[in-house]
């Protein structure tokens, strides 16, 4: 962020710093919801994106790069808003994310990101704007909270929602590809950043077959169908692990 885009940011401080209206839900309130940047932390957000949706309308503002997974959900769950470059003030990218904006009607302004963006409240006019708690983010966010998700989840009285439920994989689809895969079971889904180094592990729990998979090689859709359709994953701790979760694989400890 320059100094142009600092003094900016000071400069309507001021006019964010008003009091608001008691808070309380109502029926169909609507959430404007800035997504964690990296693919892991996000899919972590997801059972409370799921409980949010439950509550009123919810439009995501995400990175490019998580569009593949968010395609992949049902397609009247979210309305979703990419970005290439991070929104900030007194750029032609944030001008042109506040003219598509312009329609919207939020009641909420949720940030997911622990660091969050001072930017966004300018982007959307919303009266009741969450963040992690943190001095410096107030009054951008007039409303701070502890713990993380947690407390979200706590704040918003959601239950734990399985967020298996906002995929819908394509029957069809999924049926061509298992072809391609091997026809003995259990099948483990290994990631891993180099193939032609991989080496299978010995022990009872590797019975069955291996589908290899090749970080950063392979579209992401194509990687979380065959994850789907494999029983066990085994490999590096990263947004496909956390795929692997939430499709109920079982885990094999690398």
């Amino acid at each position: 962020m320059n100094i142009i885009q600092q003094l900016y940011l000071k400069s309507v401080k001021h006019k964010l710093a008003k009091s608001f209206k008691p808070l309380g839900l109502r029926n169909k309130d609507s959430y404007f919801v800035s997504v964690p940047i990296e693919s892991k932390d996000f899919l972590r957000t997801l059972p409370f994106l799921a409980g949010l949706r439950k509550l009123g309308s919810v439009i995501l503002l995400a990175p490019e790069t998580l569009a593949p997974f968010i395609r992949l959900f049902k397609p009247d769950l979210f309305n979703a808003v990419y970005w290439v470059k991070m929104p900030r003030v007194l750029t032609r990218e944030f001008d042109d994310l506040k003219r598509e904006l312009k329609n919207y009607q939020c009641d909420w302004l949720i940030e997911l990101n622990q660091k969050a963006n001072l930017a966004l409240p300018s982007l959307v006019s919303v009266e009741k704007r969450i963040a992690y708690y943190n001095s410096k983010h107030f009054p951008y966010y007039n409303i701070l909270v502890k713990n993380g998700i947690n407390a979200l989840m706590n704040f918003f009285n959601i239950s734990d929602v399985n967020p298996s439920k906002l995929f819908k994989l394509s029957k069809l689809e999924l049926r061509q590809l298992a072809k391609s895969l091997p026809n003995l079971h259990p099948m483990v889904y290994v990631n891993t950043s180099n193939v032609s180094q991989f080496v299978k592990p010995e022990g009872d729990e590797w019975s069955g077959s291996i589908v290899l998979h090749e970080k950063n090689t392979t579209s992401v859709n194509d990687c979380l169908k065959k994850l789907y359709l494999c029983d066990a994953y085994y490999g590096l701790d990263d947004e496909f692990c956390e795929m692997a979760r939430i499709f109920n694989k079982r885990i094999i400890k690398s």
